[in-house]
Formats: structure tokens, sequence, C-alpha cells
């Protein structure tokens, strides 16, 4: 087996259960990723990605959580359009924050970039002391 094809059968079923624990790794593919150090990590990386987003999808927000998220978002219903536009671009700008801080820490997969998009706009929605802070930091500095 070479590299291209490993990379080819990464993502197919039997091989993403393997990396979830559910079954033994093909032969061939453990042959491989033993001699070759770069298609183990790229099977580690595909592997971390798969738990990442099986977690996501399993983890459901609490009814509290549910409950206040709709509540935030019916209050920027009633807003003008122009303080509409401004949580947008809070949340746009947080968003970005928070996957620059991802890429900062280690982050590289495209997944852990969607994930923390996700949560640096939640969080810029949900909690609005976060904002207020922002504003701070955009303001110009002043020198005495």
């Amino acid at each position: 087996m070479n590299c291209e094809a490993f990379l080819d059968r990464l993502y197919d079923d039997d091989v993403r259960a393997a990396g979830r624990g559910l079954v033994a790794l093909p032969p061939d593919l453990r042959a491989h990723m033993l001699a070759c150090p770069g298609c183990a990590a790229a099977y580690h990386a595909a592997c971390a990605d798969d738990l990442l987003l099986t977690r996501a999808l399993v983890d459901v927000p609490s009814p509290v959580w549910c409950t206040e998220a709709l509540r935030q978002i019916g209050d920027s219903r009633r807003a003008p359009w122009s303080q509409r536009l401004a949580t947008v671009n809070e949340a746009v700008i947080w968003g970005i924050l928070a996957v620059a801080a991802s890429q900062i820490l280690g982050g590289s997969s495209t997944s852990a970039f969607v994930a923390a998009f996700g949560a640096g706009g939640t969080a810029a929605l949900l909690l609005p002391s976060l904002t207020n802070h922002w504003q701070a930091v955009r303001r110009p500095l002043r020198l005495a």
C-alpha cells in the first residue's frame, strides 16, 4: 500500500470505526502506518476530527440554554435593523477571534475552526458583556 491509497481509505467506514475503537484497523493500513509516520499522523488527526464531530453532534444543550438562546434571538428581532447588523457583526468578529485563538493554540483541522467560530459567535450573542469588553478594546488608545 502506498500513501495515496492510505489517505484515500482514511475516511472509509471501516477505518473510521477502527478509529473509534469499535473494530480492529485493517491489517494493510496498520502495516503501512508502522512504516510511514506521515500517514500515522494523518490517521490520528482524522480520528481526532471524527471524535470532535461526534461529540459535537451528540452533546445536546440543556433546555435552559436553549430557552435563553431563543430569548436572545427573539430580543434581537425587535431591535432596529442597525442593531441587528451590529449584533451579527459582533458575532462574526468573536467567531473570527476564536478561530485565530484556536490556530495559535495548535488547532489545525477544519472541524476545530468551525467549532471555534461557532463558540465565539455564540459567546458574543449569549454574553453581552463580551461585546462591551470588545468595544473597550476597539477604542483608540489615548496617550497622556
